[in-house]
């Protein structure tokens, strides 16, 4: 098969996976929480390589105002707000800066980073002094919301605000802290881990979680181009080239060179003898 194939046939099998038709589109919570098992790396209605929330309800790519306004985008919220009041979905800044759904199976592997993260921003450099300010009180507290963090920190001015935001930010960017819907407070990633999560992060190293990550998200995606994955994860501290190297090798991916670009596609999408053939909830 050559590469332009290739490619055609992995483009149809994201469009069917990421439901980006109206035969497929979500109709129900159910739906959505059917379709953020499936994936475990979903995006809410940010555009992206990811499958999106907003995108599947409407059975196609939104455009920027019904990504704002209108009936999908409200469906979008409110079955995002019911499905983080389940035990089994987080929203955090995995993936490109957005606000992700994170399904418990990847929590430990992300759990690794969120406490590396949390070593280097207490011990270095990683992070700004207001930042600093903020990871120090929760260390403290655990958890907070910002009115309290605001009054405790003595933020008050305009510009002291924009500062304050820009560290949660930098925090939240780097998993080293959670929203927390339910109790519209800000929290340390390590707190929000039940303990089977934490327990089991003990045992994972660093590049078996990064490479845990990186192929989750890739399979999410079905069809990724290779030249934007270094815009991914915020919260790693290295180049992903490596890993991904490493995940070729396993088979499961394959590189699939074309004109100028080099594009990262699901081996078994190649070899379906349809794109509806493996397309099911899990």
């Amino acid at each position: 098969m050559n590469s332009e194939r290739a490619l055609a046939k992995a483009a149809a099998w994201k469009r069917r996976s990421h439901r980006l038709s109206l035969d497929l589109r979500l109709k129900t919570p159910s739906d959505a929480r059917k379709f953020l098992r499936e994936h475990s790396v979903v995006l809410w209605n940010g555009k992206g390589e990811l499958p999106n929330l907003l995108d599947a309800i409407l059975g196609r790519i939104a455009n920027g105002k019904e990504r704002l306004t209108g009936r999908a985008a409200e469906n979008c919220l409110q079955w995002s707000e019911q499905l983080l009041q389940e035990p089994e979905f987080l929203e955090c800044r995995f993936f490109a800066k957005q606000p992700t759904a994170l399904h418990q199976d990847l929590w430990p592997f992300a759990t690794v980073f969120a406490r590396l993260n949390r070593s280097r921003a207490e011990d270095g450099a990683l992070v700004s002094r207001d930042a600093k300010r903020i990871l120090s009180y929760l260390g403290k507290e655990r958890s907070a919301d910002e009115k309290q963090l605001k009054r405790v920190l003595k933020v008050s001015t305009g510009s002291g605000i924009n500062a304050f935001q820009r560290a949660k930010q930098e925090l939240l960017n780097l998993l080293i802290v959670v929203d927390n819907p339910s109790r519209i407070s800000l929290e340390l990633w390590e707190e929000r881990m039940p303990k089977p999560v934490r327990a089991r992060a003990d045992n994972i190293s660093e590049k078996e979680a990064r490479m845990k990550l990186l192929a989750a998200t890739l399979q999410s995606c079905v069809l990724s181009n290779e030249k934007r994955l270094s815009t991914w994860f915020s919260w790693c501290n290295q180049d992903c080239t490596e890993t991904l190297e490493a995940i070729l090798m396993k088979r499961d991916f394959l590189r699939i060179r074309h004109k100028k670009d080099r594009w990262i596609i699901l081996r078994h999408v190649l070899s379906a003898k349809s794109v509806t053939s493996k397309l099911t909830f899990r």
